[in-house]
């Protein structure tokens, strides 16, 4: 069964033929472009979007789909996914997908079992790992080299340091 990842979002709707603007979550905004098939919520699958217009935060695109502006006011605010098997393979020791954090156990240095990874998110500043305890209360650390000591995704772990002033 694949498994979809998302790369970016429809942020709004680009005149009246049907383009929209989009938002790309890739490492390299146009990163996004490299990939070859798309999913766009739940209706739209296989798809291809063209490149019309670098913006300062994102890109105006089109598909053949979507060619009115009615329909790209449908799809305002759905995320843009690929299969996950469409991502290049990271060979390089300490990186990783996002994605492949989620589940993974958070452990302190001396072995502390703090929760586990349920999401990553950005609302600005710098990535979070959102961290689910087992009493189902969440909170965020940042990810930086000031609390993640190491990635262990062998193990399926996360230890992590300095995190006393994140943790509810």
């Amino acid at each position: 069964m694949s498994q979809l990842v998302v790369i970016g979002e429809v942020r709004a709707v680009h005149g009246l033929k049907g383009h929209f603007k989009i938002t790309s979550y890739t490492q390299t905004p146009d990163d996004f472009f490299r990939f070859g098939s798309y999913r766009l919520g739940k209706d739209y699958a296989n798809i291809s979007f063209k490149k019309i217009k670098d913006l300062k935060t994102g890109f105006v695109v089109s598909c053949d789909q979507i060619n009115t502006r009615a329909l790209a006011e449908k799809i305002v605010g759905l995320t843009i996914e690929i299969d996950q098997s469409c991502l290049p393979q990271i060979n390089k020791l300490n990186q990783f997908y996002y994605h492949q954090l989620i589940n993974l156990i958070i452990k302190t240095e001396d072995g502390k079992n703090i929760g586990k990874v349920i999401s990553v998110q950005n609302f600005g500043s710098s990535d979070l790992l959102e961290i689910r305890k087992k009493n189902r209360k969440d909170f965020f650390i940042p990810i930086s080299d000031s609390t993640v000591k190491k990635v262990d995704l062998n193990k399926k772990i996360i230890i992590v340091k300095n995190i006393n002033n994140y943790v509810v």
